[in-house]
């Protein structure tokens, strides 16, 4: 029997990706963990910039959840290859 648990930090979350991240954690309630009260301002921004958090915590125990983690996973790879395909 495979065990479906485990957790992930991502680090460099824009206002932009936070807000699809709670729309899939509505979509998903229950079914995996995070906190958004964990995350950090990245040090690295600047002025005028878009803000980056850092500490974005992402923990699972059963497959839906790591299916919902995967959900959001995905959206962050779709949206790094846009940009270097700019």
């Amino acid at each position: 029997m495979t065990n479906f648990s485990g957790s992930i930090t991502i680090n460099g979350i824009t206002d932009k990706e936070l807000v699809k991240i709670l729309e899939i954690k509505m979509k998903h309630e229950g079914q995996f963990f995070f906190n958004p009260q964990q995350l950090q301002i990245s040090p690295q921004n600047r002025s005028g910039q878009e803000t980056a958090y850092n500490n974005a915590v992402f923990t699972w125990g059963t497959e839906s959840g790591l299916d919902a983690v995967y959900q959001i996973m995905a959206y962050l790879l779709k949206k790094e290859e846009r940009q270097q395909a700019a």
